[in-house]
């Protein structure tokens, strides 16, 4: 397994992919508890971790997930007070 890696994306970029996401039905809130655990399951992501490392550096930060393939599937935590997103990664193992 693939260690993680934590990107700072452009805002800008970002808000126009979650308009998609949410027309698309992709979004996924932490309110929507089996979606939400079946997602991060999924994918292993270190949630607790992520956001330790993350409020560290930004207050007041929101966790959403965009669950589509490409570029912009992934687990987020944003703040639009701040205009910062930061997506949580891991990279693709090669055999």
């Amino acid at each position: 397994m693939s260690r993680p890696i934590v990107e700072e994306l452009n805002f800008q970029e970002f808000k126009r992919a979650l308009e998609k996401a949410l027309a698309a039905g992709t979004r996924i809130l932490p309110t929507e508890g089996a979606r939400w655990a079946a997602y991060v399951s999924e994918h292993d992501i270190r949630e607790t971790n992520f956001k330790a490392y993350a409020r560290g550096m930004y207050d007041s930060l929101d966790a959403l997930i965009i669950d589509e393939p490409g570029t912009w599937g992934g687990y987020y935590l944003w703040s639009p007070a701040e205009e910062v997103v930061l997506r949580w990664r891991r990279p693709a193992v090669e055999a």
